[in-house]
């Protein structure tokens, strides 16, 4: 009976020392962009390898941060991204040259294939801005698309594409519905560029 008594006494003791540990809810970027497929390119001939997305350190890590007013930075607590902004961006460039339909082939950054052409894109904004009193909150996407010739290394053109989308709610959810409303608009408008540069 004391070894009974002693034990409840330890899981009482115990339990009470537990902590409960916020679950984190992860989110994907996706963009679901629908594109023209085109039937006619002058490029059907070229094959394209599309590169890691250049970005800031804060982009190559799951960690969801947010901007209040023009330069405090904080972390989300209990959110954060499936995969890395950069890695995710670049996978839905990649959907989207392929969608279009212009190149003879889309190659992964990682493929041992060489390519005619490569496309290099720097992340420059995928971030969730809240004002300074916090009553408002929007998505900024900013992306450096450049399209290289893989034999000479030289730059056949160059453009900067930037979205803006405010948030529906002042959360971490609505900023990703945001930032995933605002790359969609920016890959269907670089899609376009994209085609007119293979007509």
């Amino acid at each position: 009976m004391k070894k009974v008594y002693i034990l409840l006494s330890l899981a009482i003791l115990f339990s009470g020392c537990t902590t409960s540990i916020p679950k984190i809810t992860k989110y994907k970027i996706s963009s679901n962009v629908n594109v023209n497929k085109q039937i006619n390119s002058t490029c059907k001939s070229k094959s394209i390898k599309v590169s890691s997305a250049f970005t800031s350190s804060s982009l190559m890590s799951k960690d969801m941060s947010y901007v209040q007013g023009d330069s405090k930075v904080f972390e989300y607590s209990e959110s954060a991204w499936l995969n890395n902004p950069n890695r995710a961006v670049s996978r839905e460039l990649m959907k989207m040259l392929r969608d279009i339909n212009v190149y003879k082939s889309v190659q992964d950054s990682k493929s041992r294939s060489i390519a005619d052409l490569i496309v290099e894109s720097t992340l420059e904004e995928f971030t969730q801005y809240y004002t300074t009193d916090l009553d408002k909150s929007y998505a900024l996407v900013q992306i450096n698309f450049s399209i290289i010739e893989a034999k000479t290394n030289k730059v056949l053109s160059a453009k900067t594409f930037k979205s803006k989308v405010k948030s529906k709610t002042l959360d971490a959810e609505g900023g990703v519905e945001a930032l995933n409303v605002a790359l969609n608009t920016l890959l269907k408008e670089s899609s376009i560029w994209f085609i007119q540069g293979c007509k």
